[in-house]
């Protein structure tokens, strides 16, 4: 289930609805606590310390409960491994559904003014995880070399992404560093790709290229 980008007022109706009827809810430290003041005083509600734990804990509970929820930050099958999970879990015969939630990859850029697209601008947005599972880097050889593109989870090896973006990326083109989007403490920083090596980023960090990043002078404000 899809907790939102951090802003624990973007969660959707209907996961209030079962985060309130829950058996077991298991969440991580990406998600507000206020979300999880929603439980009912029965339900087991715990911490994920570990994801390597993930599906080994969800099993756990599924054979023994009738709601189990997974809390992911975002959107579960957006970079939330949420496909995975439901694959593993089905060879046990565990049913699993997908309540879907606001994704980071929309909503963290408009929080901080910049709308991934724009008419007569950008008309294509490509959304990668600069680090793949594993801990490799992303092959930056696959991205196009126009139109918006959003960065995540690369917070640790910045200078390795920026230089793997100018592969196929002008130098010059405008990046917005945004830490901790949609949060009380969001950070927004406006660079350009060059000089992108040259910060240091708190996690969850996401960085947006391409030109309609320079919209956030203009319309951040509204956000």
């Amino acid at each position: 289930m899809g907790a939102g980008p951090g802003d624990p007022e973007l969660i959707t109706l209907k996961a209030i609805k079962y985060l309130q009827s829950a058996d077991v809810i298991i969440y991580d430290k990406l998600i507000p606590r206020e979300l999880i003041n929603y439980a009912k005083s029965s339900c087991i509600v715990k911490y994920l310390i570990s994801h390597d734990m993930e599906v080994e804990l969800l099993r756990k509970y599924a054979f023994d409960y009738n709601l189990v929820v997974r809390l992911k930050n975002g959107d579960p099958y957006v970079f939330g491994r949420g496909g995975n999970i439901c694959y593993e879990l089905s060879k046990d015969g565990i049913d699993c559904e997908i309540v879907p939630g606001v994704s980071s990859v929309n909503s963290v850029p408009a929080y901080a003014g910049i709308p991934l697209t724009f008419s007569n601008v950008s008309d294509m947005v490509t959304v990668i995880s600069g680090v793949t599972q594993g801990g490799k880097l992303f092959d930056f050889q696959k991205i196009p070399n126009y139109g918006t593109l959003v960065v995540l989870m690369g917070s640790k090896r910045v200078e390795e992404i920026s230089n793997g973006l100018m592969v196929k990326r002008d130098p010059s083109e405008e990046v917005a560093i945004i830490e901790k989007g949609t949060y009380p403490d969001q950070k927004v920083h406006l660079t350009n790709l060059k000089e992108l090596h040259k910060f240091n980023l708190t996690s969850p960090s996401m960085l947006v290229l391409g030109k309609v990043v320079r919209f956030r002078q203009l319309l951040w404000k509204l956000s």
